[in-house]
């Protein structure tokens, strides 16, 4: 062991080194047991460096997945309002529906029996049917039927009226205007000029031997298409137009 205050002896040339306490800046230190350079010679190469290897990426997508954890349910309104809040604007034209009626007559309750003894001769019954759907999410439909069939007596010629009457409800891309636009021109007939009707479609209705025994009218008015069939034996060509006219115009009356 060296005396205080002596500095150590230095080693000889090509004798190893257990550790060199001193070596040049930017100078890897020798390995243990390797020869210390001579004077003015390099030292030798020491290991090189390399960065550390990349992350996985694994890490990045997990904490992708718990931030969508977090938007999608601890998030709650905040989260879903921008995943899905920029789609609710982009929702088409809101339906006008500012024309609809919400209610009208329906079947039996349009007319009276004084309204239908103008066309049917004698006594008759008034029974409503089930040949339509009834109040529905799209529509309000009934039909009322009107006949003296059975029980005419006498020469009475048999006669009878069904009235149909539909209320056509708005969904989320058509009002009920639109829908019951669509209802009517699926019928088919030529326009009569009913007074008050937004549209309307007539046509007579010939029997088995090519002789009119029956005519119908439809009228449209706003969302509400009431359909008026009338059969009359005693009646033919041309004889059903001013009755169904004048009952037409007696249930827009009433809308």
């Amino acid at each position: 062991m060296s005396q205080p205050g002596q500095p150590n002896p230095l080693p000889q040339a090509g004798q190893p080194l257990a550790q060199h306490p001193y070596a040049p800046q930017g100078q890897p230190y020798p390995s243990q047991g390797q020869p210390y350079p001579m004077p003015g010679q390099p030292y030798p190469p020491g290991p090189q460096w390399a960065p550390p290897p990349p992350r996985s990426g694994r890490g990045g997508v997990m904490a992708v997945v718990v931030v969508l954890v977090f938007v999608l349910l601890g998030g709650g309104g905040v989260g879903a309002y921008f995943l899905f809040g920029a789609s609710s604007s982009d929702d088409g034209p809101v339906v006008d529906t500012s024309r609809d009626l919400a209610e009208a007559p329906m079947g039996c309750g349009l007319f009276t029996e004084a309204d239908i003894a103008l066309l049917i001769p004698g006594r008759f019954t008034t029974e409503p049917t089930a040949i339509v759907g009834g109040n529905k999410d799209y529509e309000n439909s009934a039909q009322c039927m009107y006949s003296n069939q059975g029980i005419a007596t006498g020469s009475l010629p048999v006669a009878f009226v069904s009235v149909t009457t539909r209320l056509h409800k708005a969904d989320s891309t058509e009002s009920g205007v639109d829908k019951a636009k669509d209802d009517l021109s699926r019928k088919t007939g030529s326009p009569a000029g009913v007074p008050g009707a937004d549209d309307d479609k007539f046509r007579e209705i010939e029997s088995s031997r090519d002789r009119v025994i029956a005519a119908e009218i439809s009228v449209l008015y706003r969302n509400v298409v009431i359909t008026i069939h009338y059969t009359h034996y005693a009646l033919g060509e041309k004889q059903f137009t001013q009755p169904l006219l004048a009952l037409s115009i007696l249930g827009l009356e009433k809308l």
